[in-house]
């Protein structure tokens, strides 16, 4: 951890003092008239891409298998939650929050594109120089350098026979992105090695951090323990919060079938008091009723009629 920290000083402090190499590497990659016509090749905007998907897989894998492992709280971790938690933390802190939630919109270091020296509007800034914040596109550092280096410490999780055969090819990808960078005119050559040294120094933290300082604490086993007891405290919440969603429904279900029901006015016979009354037999008194009214009409007509 004190050499990546004595390595990054030293390397920020030479292109500090030297400015003219971030320069002269710049020019290499730009034509006057032109700009920086490597910008426009389709195989290099692919390239781009293919880095930038590549460098996102690995923490949205971690991701999914510590959901995965919350979900289905009784099944083992596909991987080391160690691991998963280790390389999450750096992601989150290095290119997340360091590169781009303080550096960018802090330090308004231009892009070559914008420089003077390049064709653009700006003054060439030097590298940890809080510069013009007028800029909506600053350069310093690269997110993208920064995220790519963030894949560099997997080395550390592989049997030590198989370190070189993965380190020199992950090296070879950061060192292609970060040029791919720098020939497009967006970042200078300070930019993106300043980035791959703060994410080595941030990796060098957390590694001591999770497994010297906090080895037990952050053990793999504990890590299990701890997220299958979070897991099933979750499931118990779900099945909570279901419950309590279906007696609500309920609730208002039966509201709504109360509502429906209009109210009958005061003395106003219901359709069951209606039946019962039909059903019933007639008594004689009312049978013989209208007989009577006959008779009665019969003798009130006139005789000649």
């Amino acid at each position: 951890m004190i050499a990546a920290v004595c390595l990054t000083v030293a390397v920020s402090g030479l292109f500090y003092l030297v400015s003219g190499i971030d320069l002269a590497v710049a020019h290499l990659f730009f034509e006057p008239g032109s700009g920086f016509p490597a910008s426009r090749i389709e195989a290099l905007n692919s390239f781009r891409t293919f880095a930038s998907n590549v460098s996102l897989t690995l923490p949205l894998v971690l991701v999914v298998t510590l959901a995965l492992k919350l979900a289905y709280p009784s099944k083992p971790s596909l991987l080391p939650p160690r691991l998963s938690l280790f390389f999450i933390a750096l992601f989150l802190a290095g290119p997340a929050l360091l590169v781009n939630g303080i550096l960018k919109p802090f330090w308004g270091r231009p892009r070559p594109i914008n420089v003077v020296d390049f064709g653009g509007p700006w003054v060439f800034e030097k590298p940890w120089v809080i510069g013009m914040q007028g800029l909506g596109n600053h350069s310093f550092s690269s997110g993208e350098a920064a995220t790519t280096a963030c894949l560099l410490p997997l080395i550390l999780f592989v049997p030590r026979e198989w370190r070189w055969q993965i380190g020199a090819p992950l090296a070879i990808f950061v060192a292609a992105v970060s040029l791919n960078r720098i020939a497009f005119g967006a970042h200078f050559l300070s930019d993106v090695v300043i980035s791959i040294g703060l994410m080595l120094v941030l990796a060098a933290v957390l590694r001591h951090l999770f497994f010297v300082r906090y080895r037990e604490v952050l053990s793999d086993a504990a890590l299990e323990e701890r997220l299958t007891a979070l897991g099933l405290r979750m499931a118990d919440d779900r099945a909570a919060f279901g419950r309590r969603l279906g007696e609500s429904f309920a609730r208002v279900r039966d509201a709504i079938s109360r509502r429906g029901a209009a109210p009958r006015a005061a003395g106003e016979p219901s359709l069951t008091d209606l039946a019962d009354a039909a059903d019933r037999p007639s008594s004689p008194s009312s049978s013989a009723s209208p007989g009577g009214a006959a008779v009665a009409l019969g003798h009130a007509a006139p005789n000649g009629s």
